[in-house]
């Protein structure tokens, strides 16, 4: 005891709370309040971030989506591209093409008969693209445009096309523009064509070789006789441009229907007797073999001057060259217009025009 106090003594704190060792014990209300106040910033940090972060995960997701979307799109032009290009000859209704890591899906439907040489197709192209990076549906657009499809490889305008150079047509060669088909053995109608069509150069006749309505015309120039016929000697002859047999002939085991596309490069000297039918394109000269004969198109550089005796039935176009070099065609040769082979050997170099100002995209 000291003072009247003991040494455990409690002592009151101005505030009125007990403390022991004079060292004051607050129990402050407002504590309370600052620690919820803490939990509470904390929490809209929490949100902040978190919605900070949906937005930027949704502008990546758009930003994605926009790309996949534009792919697509591009594929899908693409796609209608590609068709036009190589759909060469007997074309398919359904293709699908793999383009920059998507797919293009080409349609083709038959609108419209134009005439015998042309069809009106409806194309629709869809591209389907998925960004590899990311989960979720592909990204699709569709474009569409109208395609005119060029039934045959030219236009059924003479038996004997002369495109450069003069030609001279000896009495006992034949050159005849009278359809030499059977009635009903194609589906074509019959016709008879000019029998000898000049493009820049002459033409002079020993007798009456010439047979045709009228048995023969002169245009006056090679770009009017190009034109006429409809096709484009420089794509034929580019060696991208794509063939069933190069400088070989077709094969003996095919069909006795079957007509092929055949190209040598160069001259060519033929033998007497080949497989196959179709067209036949020389980029060089032309030598025809004594007995040969070809059911088709000859398409030819140039047409050598030869006694020997063989035969093309179907069409011919020489003079291709543009070298003008002057050609006879002796006794012995016979150019005769076949509708049914013309049609049929056209065929295999059928192509798809696009039609202008018909694109446009499914929305």
């Amino acid at each position: 005891m000291d003072g009247g106090h003991s040494v455990e003594e409690q002592q009151l704190s101005p505030q009125g709370h007990v403390s022991q060792s004079g060292l004051d014990v607050v129990d402050d209300p407002r504590s309370g309040f600052v620690l919820a106040l803490v939990v509470l910033l904390l929490f809209g940090i929490g949100i902040a971030g978190a919605a900070g972060y949906q937005i930027v995960f949704n502008e990546a997701l758009l930003s994605v989506h926009a790309k996949e979307t534009q792919t697509a799109l591009s594929i899908a032009r693409a796609g209608l591209r590609f068709y036009i290009g190589k759909q060469i000859g007997v074309h398919q209704d359904i293709v699908t093409y793999s383009i920059n890591g998507g797919d293009a899906v080409v349609t083709a439907r038959l609108v419209a008969e134009i005439d015998d040489f042309e069809t009106l197709y409806l194309l629709r192209s869809e591209g389907v693209y998925t960004d590899p990076t990311f989960t979720g549906s592909a990204a699709r657009r569709t474009v569409y445009q109208y395609a005119v499809k060029r039934e045959v490889a030219l236009n059924h305008m003479a038996a004997v096309t002369q495109v450069t150079g003069d030609l001279y047509v000896e009495n006992n060669a034949h050159m005849d523009g009278d359809d030499g088909a059977n009635n009903g053995a194609c589906e074509q109608s019959s016709v008879t064509l000019i029998g000898v069509m000049m493009g820049s150069g002459a033409l002079a006749v020993g007798g009456s070789p010439l047979r045709g309505s009228p048995d023969s015309v002169s245009l006056g120039s090679a770009t009017a006789a190009l034109d006429s016929l409809g096709i484009d000697w420089d794509v034929l002859t580019d060696t991208d441009f794509p063939v069933d047999y190069e400088d070989t002939w077709p094969s003996c085991a095919l069909p006795a229907d079957s007509f092929t596309v055949t190209r040598f490069n160069g001259n060519l000297t033929t033998p007497g007797s080949v497989c196959g039918q179709g067209i036949l394109i020389v980029t060089g000269n032309f030598t025809g073999g004594a007995g040969f004969q070809w059911d088709g198109i000859l398409l030819a550089g140039y047409i050598v001057d030869t006694p020997n005796n063989y035969r093309i039935d179907g069409m011919v176009v020489s003079g291709l060259d543009g070298n003008g070099t002057a050609s006879v065609h002796q006794n012995g040769i016979h150019f005769d217009y076949d509708r049914c082979n013309a049609f049929q050997a056209g065929k295999r170099l059928s192509h798809f025009k696009p039609v202008g100002g018909t694109w446009w995209e499914e929305m």
